[in-house]
């Protein structure tokens, strides 16, 4: 297996440094150019040396914006000064502001020395799951959580130089302990290559991209594309559901009712507007979109007992399953789809659970689903996207019907691909009766577990404990309990956990918040953060925080507070008010509020382009935590115990507490 070599760069006008260390080892390599130190030429020895030692280069972002740079030394080393390095940072920003990141991409070919991108595996390029390094270290529960100390092009005082490598080496160190965490999906990766499983750039694909190039591999890029990169797709303006939906039959009007509102509905691809239905069924309120369905209780409690019983059913791989057991699949791929669709279920079964193949099998079938809805990819249809989620939809409703039928049967919850139910248990064999029936009419497999408790907040807030004693939690009640737990979801707002640790023991063994908060141990359980966006200020107290503050409650700290600063724009100046409908587009405005501008005294207000209220530009100012006191904790030495505010913990721990109606 190869070493892997961590590192990071800071680039401020007057300044660069070179940080890395190799995995598991002590030694730190600082290098830096400035105006008081030259060590290029040290600085690519260093780099030669580790390229003919092997090693890969592992960094956070290091694709779109460390490799970059340190390929243009490599390449060109004799022009390459700190001057440069900030040319490159700012060419790099720009590009991101204008929606251009990955302009200056080098491609795996051609990079001299082979890099991971521990940001590209876990998929945080991802606008939906940005993650910055410092909401890492929150989630790692680090030591110390920092953030770069001067602004980018802020030119520094040799003293600050020398923070600013101090803070560079930390996150690099803080960088190593977030690959530990992400070896299970780099080994993964690594076996892929060395089977030839799949091609490219393999070392930095997330999850999505791995099962997508599979499938891919399997029908044949020859058939996926029309030339290199260009993808086969099937682009449609709108989709008449009356083409899509299957004949469904149902028993009762109100279940009939909705199969014909799903066959009226028409969607236009390019139209913000999404066709929704509310009705109740079965005694719950449902509601159905595009993509999927949800119902649920609100505030109840349900436990398994010698007469009665909490069942939940779920659909066994949805959208998978769906597409196959109704032949489903996007036009111009036709039967080559299909038959490597239903291979991938197949060879899936030959591969125990917690093996790579097993894995690479299951990404390939789910990541299908995403991209058929994704405009640059190959599997682009989204009459196959509505055909899945529109008739798993109606598949599950007829199942729900059927059981409501049953005397005594009570629905608490259903979501895309499953039901929960509270029945009696002497009609247990009534409830089977019914799942087998509908495997066998709609060719599904249903996964089925008991329940010992439920408490349900609403359908994504809840708490479960299995027969066999495992706790399933959503939402608000979810933590994760071990290193596994975090894969997939190191994006979330760890924050106060001692809510989600102390609400478990409260619901499930019945002990009280009062008592449960001052066992918990932990003092990162008790901690929150605050994320500072635009150019907003964090203060506590009169003191300003960096962009991320890690706090906890106090009981003799001081509050907190957020100025919003208007980006761009001149305090105490007449606000400009929003495009009126007479102007045709927004390029058309602002050439007129230019020219207005032009004309009028600087900081007088005009009614064709001011708000007519005369509003101004202010600095806004934000209570956080109202009404409370914190404390600043960004090192964890500053966490006090004997400041902790419980009454704080205990009262976000009651808001979690299940209503008094129990069943």
């Amino acid at each position: 297996m190869s070493e892997f070599y961590i590192y990071d760069l800071e680039t401020l006008p007057n300044f660069f440094s070179f940080t890395g260390k190799i995995e598991g080892d002590d030694t730190i390599y600082t290098f830096e150019l400035s105006d008081r130190k030259n060590q290029r030429n040290e600085l690519l020895s260093h780099l030669s040396y580790l390229q003919n030692r092997g090693v890969i280069m592992v960094g956070y972002n290091n694709l779109g914006f460390d490799y970059p740079i340190i390929h243009d030394l490599l390449t060109s080393p004799h022009a390459f000064t700190y001057q440069r390095a900030a040319q490159i940072c700012r060419e790099i920003i720009d590009q991101q502001n204008y929606g251009k990141a990955g302009a200056r991409t080098v491609w795996a070919k051609d990079r001299v020395i082979p890099q991971l991108d521990l940001m590209k595996i876990n998929h945080f390029d991802n606008a939906n799951k940005r993650t910055s390094l410092k909401s890492l270290q929150f989630a790692m529960r680090s030591e110390s959580v920092e953030d770069l100390p001067y602004p980018f092009d802020q030119n520094l005082t040799h003293p600050q130089m020398d923070e600013m490598i101090t803070y560079n080496v930390h996150d690099v160190t803080e960088t190593e302990k977030f690959l530990g965490h992400c070896k299970p999906a780099i080994e993964m990766r690594q076996d892929l290559i060395q089977t030839d499983t799949i091609s490219g750039d393999v070392l930095n694909f997330n999850d999505v991209k791995i099962g997508v190039e599979y499938l891919i591999k399997k029908i044949g890029r020859s058939k996926c594309f029309v030339k290199g990169s260009v993808p086969h797709q099937s682009i449609r303006g709108h989709i008449p559901f009356k083409d899509i939906i299957l004949p469904i039959e149902f028993k009762t009007e109100p279940f009939q009712k909705v199969h014909d509102w799903f066959l009226k509905q028409e969607v236009w691809i390019d139209s913000e507007a999404k066709p929704k239905l509310e009705t109740t069924l079965a005694g719950l309120q449902f509601h159905f979109g595009l993509g999927g369905v949800h119902a649920s209780v609100n505030n109840k409690v349900y436990k398994s007992n010698e007469t009665h019983m909490v069942c939940d059913i779920d659909v066994a791989g949805m959208y998978v399953a769906v597409a196959i057991s109704n032949g489903f699949y996007p036009e111009h791929l036709g039967q080559d789809f299909v038959t490597a669709y239903e291979q991938l279920q197949r060879d899936r079964k030959q591969y125990p659970k917690g093996t790579t193949m097993n894995a690479v099998l299951k990404l390939a079938g789910n990541g299908v689903y995403g991209n058929s809805n994704n405009k640059y990819s190959c599997f682009l249809d989204p009459k196959y996207t509505f055909s899945v989620t529109a008739n798993g939809q109606l598949h599950l409703l007829k199942l729900i019907e059927h059981l409501s039928l049953i005397p005594g049967l009570e629905v608490i919850q259903a979501n895309t691909d499953g039901v929960t139910v509270y029945m009696p248990r002497d009609i247990k064999y009534l409830f089977d009766m019914w799942c087998r029936d509908w495997e066998k009419e709609v060719k599904l497999v249903l996964e089925e577990v008991e329940y010992e408790g439920m408490w349900i907040r609403d359908v994504n807030n809840y708490l479960v404990l299995t027969k066999d004693k495992k706790i399933k939690a959503k939402g608000a009640y979810w933590f994760p309990k071990n290193d596994k737990e975090y894969e997939g979801w190191w994006n979330k707002d760890f924050s106060n956990m001692a809510r989600q640790r102390g609400i478990e023991e409260v619901l499930i063994n019945g002990h009280k918040p009062e008592d449960v908060i001052r066992c918990l141990v932990d003092p990162f359980d008790f901690m929150l953060r605050y994320k500072t966006t635009g150019g907003s200020k964090v203060y506590i107290g009169e003191q300003e925080m960096s962009k991320t503050v890690r706090y906890y409650m106090s009981k003799t700290g001081q509050p907190m507070k957020k100025l919003a600063i208007p980006k761009g724009k001149k305090i105490g100046a007449y606000k400009i008010r929003p495009k009126p409908k007479t102007f045709s587009s927004k390029a058309q405005w602002e050439t007129f509020k230019t020219k207005v501008v032009a004309e009028i005294p600087e900081d007088s207000w005009d009614e064709r382009i001011h708000t007519k209220k005369k509003t101004k530009y202010a600095i806004t100012v934000t209570s956080i935590q109202s009404g409370k006191l914190v404390k600043e904790c960004n090192h964890v030495s500053r966490f006090n115990w004997d400041d902790v505010d419980y009454d704080y913990y205990i009262e976000e721990m009651k808001k979690l507490i299940i209503g008094e109606n129990h069943v």
